[in-house]
This record gives C-alpha cells, sequence and structure tokens, in this order.
C-alpha cells in the first residue's frame, strides 16, 4: 500500500505541474478516485472482519467481503479476572488496580489522540486464560465511525447478564457507553447534551485563544 500511494502521489505531481490546466482537471478527479479503489481492494485481501454480531451464543468476528466467521467468543468462555494470572497491556498503574476486581470492565487507553474506549475481560482458549480488549469496531480505517458501537455495548451487557449472570461488571462499563444498568436502555439524550457541553467548551477556549493571540501580537 505503501508503494500505491508513492505512486499514485508522484503521478499526481506530474499531472499537477506538466499537464494543461484542462487536462489537470480530469486526471486529478481520476487520482482523487484511484485510492479509494486501492483501499477497497487491499481490505478485501487483508481485512479480519468488518462486522460485529453479538446474539444467543456469544460475539461473532465477521468479515463481509468473503462471508466468514473469522473468530467467535462463546459466553462459556469468559471467565473471572481471578483465574487470570498474566498482565494487560494499558493496566498496570495503582489506579487500575480496582477495575481487576471485576471480570468486566472499560476504561480509556492510550493518551492524547490516541485515547480510546475499550472493553476488557477475560476468556479461556486452548487450556490458557487470556485477557480480550474490545474496541467494538472493525478492523479497518473507518473504525472510528463505527456507527452502532453503543448498540454492540448493550447487547453485550445484555448476554452478559442473560447467560452468564456470575460474572461481576464494573459499573464504569454502563455509564461510559450512556446506558442505564437497570433497563439497559441507551441514555441518547443524554449522550447528546454531553457531545454539545464539550463542542461548546472547546469552541470557547479557541474563542479565547484567538482574542488573546490578536490582543498580543495586533
Amino acid at each position: 500500500m505503501l508503494i500505491s500511494f508513492l505512486l499514485v502521489l508522484g503521478v499526481f505531481f506530474f499531472i499537477l505541474f506538466f499537464l494543461p490546466f484542462e487536462q489537470n482537471m480530469i486526471y486529478i478527479c481520476i487520482l482523487l478516485i484511484l485510492p479509494i479503489i486501492l483501499q477497497v481492494i487491499y481490505l478485501r485481501k487483508t481485512m479480519k472482519h468488518t462486522t460485529t454480531i453479538i446474539d444467543n451464543r456469544g460475539i461473532h468476528y465477521v468479515n463481509r467481503f468473503n462471508h466468514k466467521i473469522e473468530n467467535t467468543i462463546s459466553w462459556n468462555s469468559f471467565e473471572k479476572s481471578d483465574n487470570f494470572k498474566g498482565k494487560i497491556t494499558g493496566i498496570n498503574s495503582s489506579s487500575d488496580l480496582d477495575l481487576l476486581r471485576y471480570d468486566v470492565f472499560a476504561k480509556m487507553v492510550g493518551s492524547g489522540k490516541y485515547s480510546h474506549e475499550a472493553f476488557f475481560w477475560f476468556v479461556s482458549a486452548n487450556r490458557d486464560i487470556k485477557a480480550h480488549k474490545e474496541t467494538f469496531s472493525g478492523n479497518h480505517i473507518f473504525s472510528m465511525l463505527y456507527s452502532n458501537k453503543l448498540e454492540l455495548v448493550r447487547g453485550l451487557l445484555l448476554g452478559l447478564s442473560h447467560f452468564r449472570p456470575d460474572l461481576k461488571i464494573h459499573p464504569k462499563a454502563f455509564s461510559m457507553y450512556y446506558i442505564n444498568p437497570d433497563t439497559f436502555a441507551i441514555e441518547y439524550e443524554k449522550r447528546k447534551e454531553d457531545i454539545n457541553s464539550a463542542l461548546f467548551i472547546t469552541a470557547l477556549v479557541i474563542i479565547v485563544t484567538v482574542f488573546v493571540m490578536l490582543f498580543v501580537f495586533f
């Protein structure tokens, strides 16, 4: 993909600087479409899964391009955190130790612009118990726009409450995704209010910063 990108970039600059303007527009439009086509071909060949399905059997990771189920985590394979003896990447500070008292939990991982929400639970596989990290996004470049993440989280929590009531779920796993722990309803209005508040604060900071810069430099 890197070679393809560099090739497209080189052709783009050749068209931009060495061809007449009328021809430029035609070829530039083609070049805008070509990377998308190359990306789709690349994803079809390399993508592990595009879709996550949760039902009465467990969690299924499906590749819609080749119509195959790449992996399934059954409800029976979920394990208690007490049985896990290893370490979890990103869960190592003293403030995170409380999370390991629960069998399923969610937290923000990463830092800065790379921070994101993630679920953690423990599964048995090949006579071993491993920690599983889940972001509920397809393995593709548009994962940040995954449209039904809240519905998938709700499906996970509903499935655990029904099929694995023995597992302890951290309360933050509900609040982080705006899910009522009693009714399992998604509180869209509260989420909308929080988003609007964040946008307002961001806009206010930008406006204040601009005024300060104008005052200092002009």
